[in-house]
């Protein structure tokens, strides 16, 4: 059985060597792809602190079912993901038929009072390493326990915080007074009692031995930023993060206000104060005055659930037709909705729901359109129009779908009828299954983005049919099974980047020419070693970098078969007509 480095995702995996580490994977097949869109909550705080972008170093761990860790198959250490806006889109190839377990981890990258233990799954905190008052300390996880490979997955990940966050607020009035009566005040310095030091990923619970009393060094106050609790704003002093013994805990706190000589010359203390899981707990008061009432507020912020999340199929409908509406879908719903009343601009959240669709529910007639993270179904039969989704609109956007149609002679999704300026946008789409076509369509116009997918088919994984068709396609991280058939339009650029290309039925990659000459970029892409052809024709010139085949030789002549005046440009040789070139001599007269 052949192995794929799928997506580059897993570098560390073909190591080229005969060595029989036990945590090494047997061969894999080409329908063990799992596709993991890890994000933080949507509700993360938006402000510069507590928003969650300083955790962009995203560590996942990867284990079999008997718990081993598979060291060469995580992303774990100089391995890591990095996450941007928070989100981050991982790929593994794995063995079809076995489980396996994942731990995520999200952290700053410079933060070194965490240290993150794969082979456990467990994280330690050294709070001598630890700093209050900034946003450095924020840190996110989650699990998947026990996912068994059954073909190609595709789940989003949401991680959550561990911690507990303590804030400390002054009451405006209080703070002002202060400031103008000249009080000198710098910095803050915070004391926990009895917090915890580890946490288990795999069991999502922290350990209620090796407690601590941690104090935090003094830091400058000066957040930036008021803290709004309950819409009322308060001075935000200070703010520190701690793992809480359990789920819920009640701690003893002490709050120290510090002069620019670095003297405390207020110091408060407060017992009992409830903390919890993923939570923030908020002290506010009077606190540069001798006479302190605290009110502590517990603030869910961490922890809601998404707020507006619809099941009901007639609020939905309603919501669609709003322009600029966000409509997101509760977990689980199986949903028939008409695509052709979206207004423009409105997304579409399916937070892994079923979406039902027929050949007159199927299009999208208007512009801006993004349906993120639905199953799609469309099992009727029929001509283009059966295709599962029908987009008219001059621009869409797709991401973490997956699409289950069972029917033949269809597609995945049909661009109909595409701008010139459009922009459409596939992001993490998983399509394997038996129609024959998958993304694009006839018309091939404007700039289609195809990015972190896995498109399979018994013919064309992408394709476009109209020889008048004038588009530019970028496909990067991206495996095309099948016949890759597009028509070229005048004086474009497409660009293959990291790419598998593998045989089913077929196995060619074929631009057709246009109106001009049009350049062809394919880069670090495999293709699979009983691939059938590179061949490019009409004026098409395919440059080839960097890319192989899947048992890592080089590509030759042999896989290369220009027609009609298309040439390849292979890793510096050049191939017209089928000919190899060498300095303007063709081999034989060589």
């Amino acid at each position: 059985m052949k192995k794929f480095l799928f997506l580059g995702a897993l570098a560390a995996m073909l190591l080229g060597t005969a060595s029989c580490s036990n945590d090494m994977e047997p061969a894999m097949t080409d329908d063990g792809t799992v596709q993991f869109t890890i994000e933080l909550p949507g509700n993360v705080d938006s402000r510069a602190i507590s928003d969650g972008l300083t955790a962009t170093k995203l560590q996942i761990a990867v284990y079999k079912e008997d718990g081993t860790l598979l060291e060469n198959v995580s992303r774990i250490g100089e391995n890591a993901v990095t996450m941007s806006g928070k989100k981050a889109t991982v790929n593994f190839k794995l063995v079809k038929g076995l489980k396996y377990s994942f731990a995520f981890w999200a952290q700053n990258p410079g933060e070194d009072a965490y240290t993150f233990d794969a082979a456990t799954g467990k994280v330690t905190v050294d709070y001598s390493k630890a700093v209050a008052n900034v946003d450095d300390g924020d840190a996110f996880s989650n699990r998947e326990m026990n996912l068994e490979i059954t073909g190609p997955i595709t789940k989003t990940i949401t991680l959550t915080r561990p911690f507990a966050q303590l804030n400390y607020g002054d009451v405006m009035e209080d703070y002002t007074a202060a400031m103008a009566a000249g009080i000198d005040f710098a910095k803050t310095a915070v004391t926990v009692k009895q917090v915890a030091t580890s946490f288990d990923i795999m069991n999502q619970t922290t350990a209620s031995d090796n407690l601590v009393d941690v104090t935090w060094p003094a830091a400058a106050s000066a957040i930036g930023e008021n803290l709004n609790v309950e819409n009322v704003d308060y001075k935000w002093l200070s703010m520190c993060y701690f793992l809480v013994p359990s789920d819920q805990a009640n701690v003893e706190t002490e709050l120290s206000l510090l002069n620019t000589a670095g003297t405390a010359f207020n110091t408060i203390k407060v017992s009992n104060v409830p903390v919890q899981k993923n939570h923030r707990t908020n002290i506010l008061g009077n606190l540069f005055t001798d006479d302190v009432n605290f009110n502590i507020i517990i603030d869910e912020r961490f922890d809601q659930p998404d707020l507006g999340l619809m099941s009901d199929p007639d609020e939905i409908a309603a919501a669609i037709q709003i322009p600029g509406n966000v409509v997101s879908i509760a977990p689980g719903t199986t949903l028939n909705l008409d695509l052709s009343t979206i207004a423009e601009g409105v997304t579409i959240n399916g937070n892994g729901s079923k979406l039902i669709l027929n050949q007159s529910t199927n299009k999208v007639n208007t512009n801006g359109v993004t349906l993120t993270g639905f199953t799609i179904d469309n099992n009727e039969g029929g001509g283009n129009d059966a295709a599962s989704i029908v987009v008219n609109g001059s621009s869409f956007n797709m991401k973490d779908c997956v699409f289950t149609p069972s029917v033949r002679h269809t597609w995945s999704v049909w661009l109909r009828n595409m701008s010139v300026d459009g922009v459409y946008n596939f992001d993490g789409i998983v399509s394997d299954a038996t129609v024959d076509r998958r993304i694009i369509g006839p018309e091939c116009k404007g700039t289609v983005n195809i990015s972190n997918s896995y498109l399979k088919s018994v013919v064309y994984p992408i394709s476009t049919m109209n020889v008048n068709g004038d588009c530019e396609i970028n496909v990067t991280n991206t495996q095309l099974l099948g016949w890759t058939s597009f028509n070229t339009g005048t004086g474009k650029t497409y660009n293959f980047e990291n790419c598998y290309f593998g045989k089913l039925q077929y196995g060619y990659f074929r631009p057709y020419g246009g109106n001009g000459t049009n350049t062809v970029n394919v880069k670090n892409c495999t293709f699979s070693d009983d691939y059938e052809g590179i061949s490019p024709v009409q004026g098409v010139n395919i440059y080839i970098t960097d890319s192989k085949l899947e048992n890592g030789n080089a590509i030759t002549r042999a896989l290369i078969d220009p027609k009609k005046e298309g040439s390849v440009i292979a890793n510096g040789n050049v191939y017209v007509d089928g000919t190899q070139i060498y300095n303007g001599e063709t081999e034989c007269e060589r």
